[in-house]
């Protein structure tokens, strides 16, 4: 089976299964495919797909503020049995109260509490043993403070980090968001962040969003700025392994994959031959 390789950065996609004759036509693109869903079972090109890209395991796989059920454990384990990751990745999300009566969004963050903390902490390592693979934690954005929170986003990742010795996977498209949002510049709301723990970054495009009335995640490939700010990350990294272009969805044309996929690949160029 294909891994992610040591000596080089590999960058690669979401795999979108109507697109999987472009992935398979485009391996010069394309490093790695993230796993968002299982495989159809009528899927006639996963096989091919399979013996042909590393795949990172980024299924929802539980709501890590609390515990994780055996069968929810059982099936991460399965599908870390059939891509055999070289990590696995979650979310710092919640989506449903803990009586499961209300839930919410996928974008909604925790309140940043020592409760809430420790209760991530304890999970995310009863996750990861029970994958048996290192596991890899997105950063979610936040739009408003809550005034329970007792400390900041960069504060909760820095003592998560540490005390559990995950890796960060960092979703640049979602700090370039919060900083829009509140106006503030994102490479100072990052100063404190935990960067040297970052092994995967995730790209992505935005479009206005008529709720919002701003901009938001979008099927499109991304701009200048959210690919700066990317190669801002990387440039102060030291285990970063991966580059991903966050788009997974029936809407997404293969012009767009391959403009995002070439956007991506020549600014991360460029900051390495600056770089060196």
């Amino acid at each position: 089976m294909p891994t992610i390789p040591q000596h080089r950065l590999s960058i690669g996609t979401f795999y979108n299964p109507h697109l999987a004759q472009f992935t398979l036509d485009h391996p010069e693109l394309i490093d790695h495919l993230a796993m968002a869903d299982p495989p159809a079972q009528d899927d006639e090109f996963f096989p091919q797909i399979q013996q042909q890209f590393p795949l990172l395991l980024h299924d929802y796989l539980g709501q890590l503020s609390d515990p994780l059920s055996e069968f929810a454990l059982q099936r991460a384990r399965s599908l870390q049995d059939r891509y055999r990751s070289p990590w696995v990745a979650e979310h710092f999300q919640c989506l449903h109260t803990q009586d499961r009566s209300r839930s919410l969004d996928y974008v909604f963050p925790p309140l940043y509490t020592e409760g809430f903390l420790r209760r991530f902490c304890e999970n995310a390592v009863v996750l990861r043993d029970a994958v048996g693979a290192p596991l890899v934690m997105e950063n979610i954005p936040g739009f408003f403070s809550v005034r329970r929170a007792q400390m900041s986003e960069a504060e909760f990742l820095r003592r998560f980090f540490d005390q559990t010795g995950c890796g960060f996977l960092i979703d640049v498209p979602h700090i370039w968001l919060v900083a829009h949002h509140g106006g503030i510049d994102p490479q100072q709301y990052m100063a404190d962040f935990p960067l040297d723990r970052v092994v995967e970054i995730h790209v992505a495009g935005v479009e206005y969003d008529r709720d919002l009335q701003g901009p938001w995640i979008a099927p499109v490939p991304p701009n200048e700025d959210i690919l700066r700010l990317a190669c801002w990350v990387a440039e102060r990294t030291c285990k970063l392994r991966a580059v991903t272009l966050d788009v997974f969805s029936p809407s997404v044309t293969a012009a767009q994959l391959e403009d995002g996929l070439r956007r991506t690949r020549s600014a991360f160029a460029v900051a390495s031959a600056a770089a060196s």
